[in-house]
């Protein structure tokens, strides 16, 4: 029961744990990513095409936070991958950016300008835009300019493959009606003297009928990836693995969010003093993770659970440790070894609890193995970002 009563009754205050483990997350370079645009412009359709979620689960995850903006967390709030800031009401009220831009101005910040390719009247959309860089003129812009099906010749008109839009929009393929319409947006942001880079896409929904159903996901994604500096897609989508089949992206996603959490909390560079504070958020995914599969996680299925998986979590966190008494190197290390124990930890409990909902577990050997291979995928994924964490680095 050592572990148990370490896991359920923390020998550091939990106050004290709730403030490492927010100056952990502050240190973490989560992304806001700030929408701009008219209502029914895409940005739900956006959102669900970069998180891989429902648009209702999507709708009833915003949370108000000023009166005209709303923020969604993804995969939570509580540590989140990914902060979407969404404006309300531009083009049909006044917009005031001043309240949202105090609220998020000490983030980094991507501005994410949704644009309806065939809706030519965006003066309020550029004012809001011009509002914002007055303030911080080095933010990156992004105009993502949506519903191209709009602006085909006719309804059976496919999607163009290869993709060929670029900043040059009068590539030959390209409908002359639609090429028009985005050479005009275009020209809207030149007139302001505002720099962005644009992607042109479109997002259905399968009965739509158009092929692929999110058209320009790469382009933008591409485009994200150069604003941020780093591939935030490695991290946010579906990982292929012997899991395909029983791995529920949403619980990939909670497992990534907590590990990177976790290997920041392993970087910290005095031996056992940063034990206790990974050992809650691991509960907390492990919480996370159970809760998707409804699952109660309490102290039996605890028991249960350290019976079923075997004792190879156990030795990762003596070995972590260990490598914290390296010198200059060590809490580097222990932060890409913390945090590829907390993925594979999170993937090997997916596949308990999948399993447990199908109604039949495999043998313990098969949780270790399991194990083993996720941490090594885990070093490879997370290595890049919590190396943005060293401390030791200049």
């Amino acid at each position: 029961m050592g572990l148990l009563d370490t896991i359920l009754s923390p020998k550091i205050d939990e106050a004290v744990i709730k403030q490492e483990i927010e100056k952990l997350k502050a240190e973490l370079p989560t992304p806001v990513f700030w929408l701009l645009g008219k209502t029914q412009a895409g940005k739900t359709s956006l959102i669900r095409a970069l998180t891989g979620l429902d648009a209702l689960v999507i709708g009833n995850g915003f949370q108000a936070c000023t009166k005209t903006a709303q923020l969604y967390d993804f995969p939570n709030s509580e540590f989140p991958l990914i902060r979407f800031l969404d404006t309300r009401g531009l083009g049909e009220v006044d917009y005031d950016p001043h309240e949202d831009m105090q609220l998020f101005q000490q983030q980094a910040h991507v501005l994410i300008v949704v644009m309806k390719a065939m809706d030519k009247n965006q003066s309020a959309v550029i004012r809001a835009v011009q509002t914002i860089l007055a303030l911080h003129p080095t933010w990156k812009v992004i105009v993502v300019q949506t519903h191209l099906h709009e602006g085909y010749p006719s309804p059976d008109f496919p999607h163009i493959l290869p993709y060929p839009y670029t900043q040059n929009t009068q590539a030959l393929k390209i409908p002359q009606q639609l090429a028009r319409a985005l050479a005009h947006q275009r020209q809207l942001f030149v007139n302001a003297e505002i720099q962005a880079h644009f992607v042109p896409i479109d997002f259905t929904r399968a009965e739509e009928g158009y092929t692929p159903e999110f058209y320009g996901i790469d382009e933008l994604w591409q485009t994200l990836e150069n604003a941020l500096c780093f591939s935030l897609r490695d991290l946010v989508g579906q990982q292929e693995t012997n899991l395909s089949s029983i791995h529920a992206e949403a619980a990939h996603q909670h497992t990534i969010a907590y590990a990177l959490i976790a290997g920041g909390a392993g970087a910290i560079p005095i031996p056992l003093v940063g034990t206790p504070v990974v050992l809650a958020i691991q509960v907390k995914m492990a919480q996370a993770i159970a809760s998707l599969y409804h699952q109660p996680m309490d102290s039996a299925l605890l028991m249960e659970l350290s019976s079923t998986l075997g004792i190879s979590y156990l030795l990762r966190l003596g070995g972590r440790e260990l490598l914290k008494l390296i010198p200059v190197y060590g809490s580097a290390v222990s932060a890409v070894y913390t945090g590829a124990t907390t993925y594979a930890l999170g993937q090997t409990l997916t596949l308990y609890f999948s399993r447990v909902k199908e109604g039949h577990l495999p043998d313990t050997a098969i949780f270790q193995e399991l194990f083993q291979q996720e941490f090594e995928r885990g070093k490879n994924l997370l290595t890049p970002f919590l190396q943005k964490q060293d401390p030791n680095k200049t």
